[in-house]
């Protein structure tokens, strides 16, 4: 794998797999006491104004983070407690995971039959190294797919990687279940359906190829890129993860199906719900950050986002 050079795939329609690993207080009551950021932008947020009766909350999550992470942010905990309802971008039903399972699979071709000799070959010394596995294991897998699991490998096992600091469940998922055991109402954003099409069925599998092969041909800087994305997250520096996810799309384009067509989709819903109930929303940080994010489109509509210091 070393012996390749970087290369850049173009402007496929695919998205960085950095990226994809990778979706708001004391003010319950009154919003100009919490401890806020002098409007630098962050992770989380209070929802004010523009005719609202309650606040609502809006919290950037990363979703490979878990829950016990939450215990060293009680001021988000108050939030979802106070809530009356709880947004987030999908709410897993567990008897559609196999046909979710299946959207990653190529049904007319395998992964050997679509890359060259050398690559082949690089890609299985990869994959026995890193999961004690060959390309015959994996050869139904869209490379997309494949990508996607040694990215997760790579920050799940990384020495340096943050993600190992946290137990529990992942916090989406966490606060979906919370919400339904303590008897809120759960709005999700998008379906199993959606979130598995942009994953795997907006780029061909030759431009997954192309991705997979840049990813592996520049993988220590595909590492370092989605450590310093979490790291960003954990520090809630939304500016610097923004401008680390641009540098990645300026490489793998596709910006618009990843980040801005969900935000716009997700912005026909989202002032409904805070105007009926006070909402804690949870969706992925990158989802608020930038001239078409969530909090940019909410101030757009006349409502206060005030950072709240995490």
């Amino acid at each position: 794998m070393n012996s390749y050079n970087s290369t850049k795939p173009g402007k496929e329609k695919s998205f960085p797999i950095a990226c994809l690993m990778l979706i708001a207080a004391t003010l319950l009551g009154c919003p100009a006491s919490a401890q806020t950021t002098d409007k630098q932008p962050t992770n989380f947020y209070a929802i004010t104004g523009n005719g609202l009766k309650d606040t609502s909350w809006l919290f950037g999550t990363y979703h490979l983070v878990k829950s016990s992470y939450l215990d060293g942010v009680p001021v988000v905990m108050k939030a979802f407690h106070k809530a009356k309802g709880v947004v987030v971008e999908l709410v897993i039903d567990t008897s559609k995971t196999a046909w979710a399972a299946s959207m990653g699979l190529m049904k007319d071709k395998t992964l050997a039959e679509l890359l060259d000799k050398p690559f082949k070959d690089s890609l299985d010394n990869e994959l026995k190294t890193t999961m004690g596995v060959s390309i015959v294991q994996v050869n139904n897998l869209k490379p997309i797919n494949v990508a996607l699991t040694l990215s997760m490998v790579y920050q799940l096992y990384d020495p340096a990687s943050l993600l190992r600091q946290d137990s529990g469940s992942l916090l989406d998922g966490y606060f979906a279940e919370s919400a339904k055991q303590g008897g809120k109402s759960i709005t999700e954003l998008e379906t199993i359906e959606e979130q598995m099409n942009l994953l795997f069925n907006t780029s061909t599998n030759e431009e997954q190829v192309n991705q997979l092969k840049y990813f592996l041909r520049n993988k220590r800087e595909m590492v370092n890129q989605g450590n310093d994305l979490l790291a960003n997250w954990f520090a809630h520096d939304l500016n610097k993860m923004y401008a680390i996810t641009m540098k990645g799309l300026a490489v793998f384009g596709n910006e618009a199906d990843y980040l801005n067509k969900r935000n716009d989709r997700w912005m026909k819903v989202l002032p409904g719900l805070i105007k009926k109930e006070a909402q804690f929303i949870a969706v992925g940080a990158l989802h608020l950050a930038g001239p078409s994010g969530l909090v940019k489109q909410l101030e757009e509509l006349g409502y206060t986002l005030t950072p709240i210091k995490l």
